[in-house]
């Protein structure tokens, strides 16, 4: 940028220069240091060094709009003030300038507080209104405006009547200095809307509360239906509404409130950030029924309002409780609405959606008979010429469309194209529903031609989904929906067309639903999953950066959750089961194009995601604190907020009411938590996101909190090769990460993805049918570890042994999807020239890890034990009938490590929260005890301790023991997945010690035998403590475990699945 000293200092009373127009903020401390540089060679009174202040203030205003840090609004104040008293010997630009320092100051009063500020501004504001503004380009009404909200802050402030008296009274004279219905009218007159509520706020008179409803409504009557402002109006007046509710108890007020919101919803992007603020609202329909009679009017839409606000948080968060409960009440008001009822539609519209929706997660064909038959009675109540038939006739065809899927019988197709043609025949182009009409009726006329061949359909398709999205307004959230739909059956006709043009135009369309900025993260990545589809099975050149966009969508989409438990749901539920292997796929196109070194990027980038999110919150700032201790504090404070809400249990978020109410009213009286630690969670992540970005602003931080590099990845193989194997439908593969060398590629045979997940279903369900002490079960595990042994443990020891590691080295094994719940480091045997059976493990020595960042983590901790002595070890230990070992398991641990160095926790004692409370007291940890498994439900499998209580998964990744080192978990299933978890987020016990600090973790992958315990840890603690004149060091427990396990094979003579049952994680 050349230096003038009058840029930025002229134009409109807003800044010319933003810092979205500088490269970094770095340039504008460059242009704020060339500006002084330039200032100190001027006399001192020089004319144009006012000039030059008052740029050098611009700089600082743009600046501190990116930090938000008040040192450079105070410069930029001291700038303009300078200024002006330096004088700009031209009358607009010292309007100007005294406008910009007048705003500085009340953005200044505004984000934080300067009481000493408001005298300032408000003799300002009313010395601006005086001066010939338009000369200087600046709008008066604005000036005008100013000065309004500022007497209301010092009324606010101070309690002074005569300035919010002053404040109205000059919006009422200001509103009428403009013509109604325009843009200035609904701006002067919702700031005097808003002037009467801040009144209220302070004075508590309904009077106030009442005008400033009557001109919100005013605002909204002038305010047309496409608005983009429409939406804010809608939210503010129906909080008003609730507002006078809470003191009137009017459910009147609570009907229209709801109306509003929901028009709100209607109107704005699911992504849209008061989104979540509306819903919170509408939770607040529950305590509003517990107030209501039981025969009051508005009881059913009250239960209907309430119902919409738990399907909308189904619909963002996955919670099937609330779909559950929405449903529940949707009956009640359906019961409340009988044959003959003008609102019964309502209630059948809703229910329908709500069974609907259900029955697309859980594929029930009974609910999805229900909800047809739901839809045809809605059908009957509407006959044609009624408002709602369109809608109702496109609800129908959707389940039609569906019931086609399921069933295959194509009459269900022409049924719902006959509806859709009457529908688009019934709605005018403008109509809200023609879009998604037509836009339907396109996707079943190809269904329709792809049985009959039809030509005519293609082309009647394809002109039915150009106009439904011509006729969908800018800005509208189904919008991207249309586009990847039309995108994704676009590819359908190339497929048979072979026409590129209609290629080129899918692609096109398929990128402008990702990109489209009113689309929620979540639909955006359902579009970019389509575009991988279709540009990869076309070898379309897109395809690595489709892959690209999808993965970066693929977090955003999990994080819009508030606690890892509804991310949980929303990443295992049925609808998103084909992005799952979204990452997997991405590396296999990368392997394809033999870029190693990105596949193992996308690998890291796309698993784990519910861990390395919160491992995110924890990240080390060491650095950080060194340069600037301020920030790293704001951070800290920050993120321990947001895993304090990440961390929360909403398995029972809500109070039940009591025994014996009406079985109506049983889903009402609960107290929602949910919505609560929602706005939290997005207030909390708006300010960490501001602070990362001030970080990132630092010299030398640029890459803090962004994806990890594979430079970066690779030192997780710093100990040893980390073995990642890639599962995926297109092709697998086996990556070998070495420190300060290039990644390895071990191709695997083209069925190696079927017979894998063959292996996993059988295994899985042999354990589920038959013992595992039984001869069936031996001989399938048998079979899997040969199988294992064929397809991964004999091509990898090859490969390791031609790159010269030797036998005995440690490897680190990183498995994915379903193969991370077989125990591949025992498979074998793998046959090397040699008759002695031996397995992986008695090659290498083999620890998991669920991703190369939890390696680098499980290094990196900062320990504060010394190397002096034994180490302090906490014994967890609660024997009852069928764990009659534990005593003895204990004693004998007790023995090998010395009594001083032990803490027994058992019996009473072995509490939840006792045992957590003594976790950063000891570095080494050992459980004996009852592990606890609950497919699909991950964050509740636990210890079983003392009176039945749990200590669960969730609760242990709360637990931040920064100096832990090693945890021995000799109980049932603490590192086992099932066919109902999500494989590649390793969600069990073992990884969540692993998580909370521990760096060496053994767990187990299915059941274990009583016995084993106290053999096997004393194999293990006797190996441990049998090192000469060495420490006891978990970076031997690797090893340690390896000894225990082939001492119990070659002793014991125990059966395979005993001593293939241990695994180790971490460093």
């Amino acid at each position: 940028m050349a230096l003038n000293v009058n840029d930025g200092a002229q134009g409109s009373s807003k800044s010319q220069f933003s810092i979205q127009q500088a490269d970094s903020l770095n340039d504008v401390d460059s242009q704020v240091n060339r500006w002084q540089t330039l200032a100190s060679t001027l006399p001192f009174r020089h004319p144009d060094r006012a000039r030059i202040a008052h740029n050098i203030a611009t700089y600082h205003l743009s600046r501190y709009e990116a930090t938000r840090q008040k040192g450079d609004l105070d410069q930029a104040i001291v700038g303009y003030v300078e200024a002006l008293l330096r004088g700009m010997n031209h009358p607009p630009l010292d309007i100007l300038t005294f406008e910009h320092l007048t705003d500085a100051l009340l953005t200044r009063f505004n984000d934080f507080g300067a009481k000493e500020d408001l005298g300032h501004i408000i003799s300002y504001f009313r010395h601006l209104s005086n001066l010939p503004l338009e000369v200087a380009g600046i709008n008066r009404l604005n000036v005008l405006n100013g000065l309004a909200d500022a007497l209301c802050g010092r009324f606010e402030v101070g309690g002074r009547p005569e300035d919010m008296e002053d404040a109205i009274s000059l919006l009422r004279h200001v509103i009428t200095m403009v013509p109604p219905g325009t843009d200035d009218y609904r701006l002067i007159a919702s700031n005097l809307a808003n002037a009467w509520k801040r009144k209220y706020d302070q004075t508590d008179e309904s009077e106030d509360l009442t005008e400033a409803i009557s001109h919100y409504r005013a605002v909204l009557i002038s305010c047309p239906q496409d608005h983009p402002s429409r939406p804010l109006y809608l939210s503010y007046l129906a909080g008003m509404l609730m507002s006078r509710f809470e003191r009137s108890g009017d459910l009147n007020d609570v009907k229209d409130a709801a109306t509003l919101y929901q028009g709100w919803l209607d109107l704005m992007d699911k992504e849209h950030p008061d989104r979540m603020l509306v819903l919170m609202n509408l939770a607040t329909y529950r305590e509003v029924l517990l107030l209501c009679p039981p025969d009051h009017e508005s009881k059913d839409t009250l239960l209907r309002n309430l119902a919409f606000s738990l399907t909308s948080r189904f619909e963002n968060f996955g919670r099937t409780d609330c779909l559950e409960e929405a449903i529940s009440l949707y009956r009640a008001s359906l019961r409340l609405c009988p044959q003959g009822h003008p609102l019964r539609q309502e209630s059948l519209c809703g229910l329908a959606h709500a069974i609907l929706l259900r029955c697309l997660r859980t594929h029930s064909i009974e609910d999805l008979e229900e909800t047809i038959n739901l839809e045809r009675e809605n059908l009957a109540l509407t006959p044609p010429g009624h408002p709602m038939r369109p809608e109702i006739l496109h609800n129908l065809s959707i389940s039609l469309e569906t019931q086609y899927e399921w069933t295959g019988d194509m009459g269900h197709i022409e049924e719902g194209i006959e509806h859709l043609y009457e529908a688009s025949k019934l709605v005018k182009s403008g109509h809200p529903h023609s879009p998604r009409i037509l836009h339907l009726l396109a996707r079943n006329l190809l269904y329709r031609f792809k049985h009959r061949g039809a030509d005519k359909d293609i082309a009647d398709a394809i002109e039915h989904y150009r106009k439904s999205i011509s006729l969908i307004p800018e800005g509208h959230p189904e919008v991207p929906r249309m586009l990847s739909d039309f995108a994704s059956d676009l590819h359908f006709i190339f497929s048979r067309t072979s026409d590129a043009e209609h290629l080129e135009e899918s692609i096109a369309l398929s990128q402008s639903a990702v990109e489209y900025p009113f689309f929620s993260a979540r639909d955006r990545l359902i579009a970019a999953k389509n575009w991988t589809i279709t540009a990869r099975s076309t070898r379309h050149s897109s395809a690595l950066t489709a892959y690209r966009k999808a993965l970066s969508l693929l977090q955003r989409a999990i994080d819009l959750g508030p606690t890892v438990q509804t991310r949980h749901e929303y990443i295992s539920g049925r609808d998103i089961q084909p992005l799952r292997s979204l990452p997997m796929d991405a590396a296999s196109y990368a392997i394809e194009s033999c870029d190693y070194e990105e596949a193992t990027e996308m690998l890291e980038q796309g698993r784990a995601l519910l861990w390395s999110g919160m491992r995110s919150l924890r990240t080390p700032l060491d650095h950080l604190h060194e340069v600037s201790k301020s920030l790293a504090d704001e951070f800290t404070e920050i993120s321990q907020g947001l895993e304090a809400i990440i961390t929360t249990s909403h398995v029972r978020d809500f109070v039940q009411t009591p025994a014996g109410a009406d079985d109506d009213d049983v889903t009402i009286g609960r107290k929602d938590t949910f919505a609560r630690d929602l706005m939290e969670k997005r207030r909390l992540s708006e300010e960490l996101d501001k602070v990362v970005l001030r970080i990132q602003a630092l010299p030398g931080f640029e890459n803090f909190w962004r994806p990890v590099p594979f430079r970066h990845l690779q030192t997780a193989a710093i100990g040893g090769p980390v073995i990642i194997i890639n599962l995926s439908r297109y092709r697998s593969d086996i990556l070998i990460v070495r420190s300060n060398h290039p990644v390895v590629h071990i191709p695997t045979p083209t069925n190696f993805f079927d017979r894998v997940t063959e292996l996993a279903h059988q295994l899985s369900e042999t354990r589920k049918s038959y013992r595992l002490e039984s001869k069936k079960y031996d001989r399938v595990l048998r079979q899997t570890l040969e199988e294992l042994s064929e397809l991964v443990g004999q091509p990898v020891a090859e490969r390791l042994m031609e790159l010269g590691i030797p036998e005995q080295s440690r490897i680190w094994l990183c498995p994915t999807s379903v193969l991370a719940s077989l125990p591949i480091h025992a498979a074998g045997p793998i046959p090397l020239h040699t008759n002695v059976k031996r397995y992986l493990c008695d090659l290498y020595v083999c620890s998991y890890t669920p991703s190369l960042s939890a390696l680098i983590a499980s290094r990196s901790r900062n320990l504060s034990g010394s190397a002096s002595g034994p180490p302090s070890l906490l014994i967890v230990g609660q024997p009852d009938e069928t764990l009659p070992g534990v005593d003895s398991e204990t004693r004998s641990i007790e023995c090998l490590v010395g009594s001083g160095s032990v803490t027994r926790i058992a019996g009473e004692a072995a509490t939840p929260e006792n045992v957590i409370a003594h976790l950063p007291m000891h570095p080494w940890v050992h459980f004996a005890c009852h592990g606890m498994l609950q497919p699909g439900r991950p964050f509740e499998s636990s210890f079983l301790l003392q009176d039945n209580t749990h200590l669960t998964l969730l609760r242990i990744a709360k637990a931040h023991v920064p100096a832990a080192e090693l945890a021995f978990l000799a109980a049932c299933h603490t590192a086992e997945l099932t066919e109902d978890d999500t494989p590649d987020e390793v969600l069990h016990l073992t990884a969540a010690m692993q998580f909370s600090g521990f760096r060496s973790v053994i767990g187990t992958m299915w059941a274990m035998a009583d016995e084993d315990g106290q053999d096997l840890s004393e194999y293990f603690y006797s190996r441990l403590f049998d090192v000469g004149a060495q420490v006891a060091s978990y970076e031997q427990s690797a090893r340690a475990l390896r000894y225990a396990a082939r001492k119990l094979r070659a002793e014991k003579r125990v059966s395979l699945e005993r001593w293939v049952n241990f695994v180790h994680y971490g460093a």
